[in-house]
């Protein structure tokens, strides 16, 4: 780390060089500082690609008291971090919107790689679609294959919100490819999506998972990923809207 002349170390023990100087019997030797793993730790979780908004959300801080689903779900969440990576499966959380898919996705993300280690990234299902159709341009720096190629390797993937960009055939089959990949791999991925396998029908038109992701994609799931249904209310509207406006 380059520091300027006037800025303190932030570690006295190595002075910010990540290493510290001994001699053990009059013989140099090199050994890592305590804080070189913090610090490559902290750069492993800025890689994962968390949004800001979920980049302090933990495990503990899921609020799971509105129904015994969500209960269930944040213990599912805790059994998997606290037995990764000797894991049958990952997750895949289906519910609606602000029941907290994407916070203990995140949750468990961030958890794993500050604590064990793992070399995780974070992708919004709809923002990599886009991303690889300006691939498709003639003016494109990057290839479809560049851009899938981290998520197609990363150790732990959560893909949030599948199901959300319209079913075209080009786009169950991107995401074919990528889970597809992973599956052969071995590979741990953890699944968010608003869509369920069997619909309540009075939720009007019967949508399943299967319509959005296409069938091979959702056979993949079955054996990928094992399901975390999170029913409740809806957390921005029953908790936080209320905050929100009582400020005011």
């Amino acid at each position: 780390m380059t520091r300027m002349p006037s800025e303190k170390a932030q570690c006295a023990t190595c002075g910010d060089t990540g290493w510290i100087l001994e001699s053990p019997g009059g013989v140099k030797q090199a050994r890592p500082c305590s804080c070189r793993a913090a610090t490559l730790r902290r750069d492993k979780l800025a890689a994962a690609g968390i949004p800001e908004r979920y980049r302090e959300c933990t495990i503990e801080n899921f609020n799971d008291m509105r129904s015994a689903d969500l209960t269930a779900a944040r213990r599912a969440a805790r059994e998997f971090v606290d037995r990764f990576p000797f894991v049958d499966a990952g997750l895949l959380f289906v519910g609606d919107s602000g029941r907290g898919k994407t916070h203990l996705a995140c949750a468990i993300l961030s958890e794993l790689v500050s604590t064990k280690g793992v070399r995780g990234l974070y992708a919004d299902s709809s923002a990599l679609l886009n991303r690889i159709q300006s691939s498709f341009r003639s003016d494109a720096e990057v290839s479809r294959e560049a851009v899938l190629a981290p998520y197609m390797g990363a150790e732990l993937l959560v893909l949030d919100e599948i199901g959300a960009t319209p079913p075209h055939p080009w786009v169950q089959d991107v995401l074919y490819d990528l889970l597809n990949t992973r599956y052969n791999s071995k590979k741990t991925t953890i699944v968010t999506t608003n869509f369920a396998d069997q619909p309540d029908p009075a939720a009007g038109p019967r949508v399943t998972l299967e319509d959005r992701i296409g069938y091979r994609t959702r056979s993949r799931l079955y054996e990928m990923c094992l399901l975390v249904t999170l029913r409740g209310d809806d957390y921005r509207k029953v908790v936080l809207s209320p905050q929100v406006r009582s400020r005011f």
